[in-house]
């Protein structure tokens, strides 16, 4: 989901966290007050800095500022904003997972948009424990196929009309299956996803949210279903697939997930 950095005063993008003073004008724009950017991905880095990859412009082309397209920039000067336009809390997104550990539990690359979701997802939710992120991540790892897969493979027809999803209309079963890493599906749930998130685009279906919310949707299931609770009593990989599965499918690669997670996370 692209997200616009607003500047609150006059400041700059920077290609380090050093002072603007000591930077020579190659590595330093200035970012006027009240002006806006589009960018694709952002993440909290050192010393309170933003750092974010612009997006494309209108005609698909990659944007650059003095051939860079990747720039950080003092948080405390800068809104960073949804496409709603309400203001994300920084406060809440320093990162809790960094691209290698991810990438080393999930077993394959995590882009940039997805990281930044990842570590959204368990600021909001609160997976931010050893204990919750093994599970939450070792389970998303598992219903993911490594995180190649965030939509559901088949073509939702089997939902249409399903009253126990809220599918009501012609085509709601291929629109609302299952996406995202743990799969939301139907209607209903979207609907609720999106008030909860605060963003109606979500009704646009799969794609959107498999493109945009892969992570976040899980969390919101996570969440709607006490997981962490269950985690902080000391669930085991059984009972936190149970919860998650209605059974013991997969258990196995479940369980090796779990295992790298509890190398990975400490």
């Amino acid at each position: 989901m692209p997200y616009n950095i607003q500047a609150i005063q006059d400041t700059w993008f920077k290609l380090s966290t050093a002072s603007s003073s000591s930077l020579p004008d190659e590595q330093k724009s200035i970012f006027k007050g009240k002006s806006t950017i589009t960018v694709d991905s952002y993440k909290l880095d050192a010393d309170n800095h933003i750092k974010f990859t612009l997006s494309k412009d209108d005609q698909g082309q990659q944007v650059f500022i003095n051939g860079r397209n990747t720039w950080l920039v003092y948080a405390p000067h800068v809104n960073v904003l949804r496409s709603d336009g309400s203001v994300v809390d920084l406060s809440a997104t320093a990162s809790l997972i960094s691209k290698a550990q991810a990438e080393e539990i999930y077993g394959n690359p995590i882009s940039n948009e997805q990281l930044t979701d990842l570590n959204n997802c368990m600021a909001k939710f609160q997976i931010n424990t050893p204990a919750r992120m093994r599970h939450f991540l070792s389970q998303t790892a598992h219903e993911s196929g490594g995180l190649i897969y965030t939509k559901e493979l088949a073509d939702g027809t089997d939902y249409e009309y399903r009253d126990d999803l809220g599918n009501t209309q012609p085509g709601d079963g291929p629109k609302y299956k299952g996406a995202g890493v743990i799969q939301l599906t139907g209607r209903a749930n979207y609907q609720a996803f999106s008030k909860a998130i605060g963003d109606p685009k979500v009704m646009d279906g799969v794609s959107y949210v498999a493109a945009n919310y892969p992570f976040t949707s899980a969390g919101f299931w996570w969440s709607n279903n006490n997981m962490n609770s269950l985690c902080d009593r000391g669930a085991s990989v059984e009972d936190v697939t149970v919860r998650v599965n209605g059974g013991y499918n997969g258990l196995e690669d479940r369980k090796h997930y779990y295992e790298i997670a509890c190398r990975v996370i400490v």
